[in-house]
């Protein structure tokens, strides 16, 4: 029995005859009521065969006009959650108030996700500012993939300046110059490779977009993207 991180109730751990004698239980951190305040994208069947999106058309409009302005990049974006009122109480916790144990709070669906591709591709966190870090004090981002026992390259720095994007609205973010540029050392552990790039939030894409455009000249073999909530 343990305690979930979110409410503090009680997290039942029920176990398979296998997980019992022969395999380690997943470790659950939320408890049935809070997973339940959780909108999996995989139980949406309308959406966005490209980004997640709810739509009801298979390519959303908005993956339209980004295959409009980025015709090299046809990747397929990913998410486990949507972004709803506890996705939002979450962030807020965890990211702007720097609550670092909830890091763990999606660590066993993150392994879940990643482990079966590891072997062959390489995973990428979306970088912070200087500023960022000097003030959270941790990138939320690489501490998620850490928690969950997950390694990463750092291929890309952040030399962005301005407004945070939580206080933009969508024209503005839209409209982000390139903050991305890439961290030379890591170019060999990407050429030729499957890269994921790994964030916390897609919103309209546009930071993503970004990174991809800035690890072009490490010639991955392919990139696709990636966010805990959608």
């Amino acid at each position: 029995m343990s305690r979930c991180l979110w409410c503090q109730g009680t997290v039942d751990m029920p176990m398979t005859f296998s997980q019992l004698f022969f395999e380690k239980p997943s470790e659950k951190r939320l408890c049935r009521l809070c997973n339940g305040l959780l909108a999996a994208v995989a139980d949406s069947a309308l959406k966005c065969a490209r980004c997640c999106k709810i739509s009801d058309k298979a390519q959303c409009e908005d993956c339209q006009n980004w295959q409009e302005r980025y015709p090299d990049y046809p990747f397929m974006h990913k998410s486990l959650f949507y972004y709803n009122a506890f996705a939002r109480d979450y962030m807020e916790k965890y990211k702007i108030m720097g609550d670092c144990e909830l890091s763990l709070l999606f660590a066993d669906e993150l392994k879940g996700y990643f482990r079966p591709v590891l072997e062959h591709s390489v995973l990428v966190p979306i970088p912070i500012t200087e500023q960022s870090q000097a003030a959270r004090g941790f990138n939320q981002v690489e501490l998620l993939l850490e928690s969950a026992g997950l390694p990463y390259v750092k291929a890309l720095n952040n030399v962005g300046e301005g407004e945070k994007q939580a206080r933009k609205n969508r024209r503005e973010r839209l409209r982000m110059t390139q903050p991305f540029t890439l961290e030379y050392p890591a170019v060999s552990r990407l050429e030729g490779a499957s890269v994921i790039l790994v964030d916390d939030l897609y919103t309209t894409g546009r930071t993503l977009f970004h990174a991809a455009d800035a690890l072009k000249s490490a010639l991955p073999g392919r990139i696709q993207t990636f966010s805990l909530f959608r």
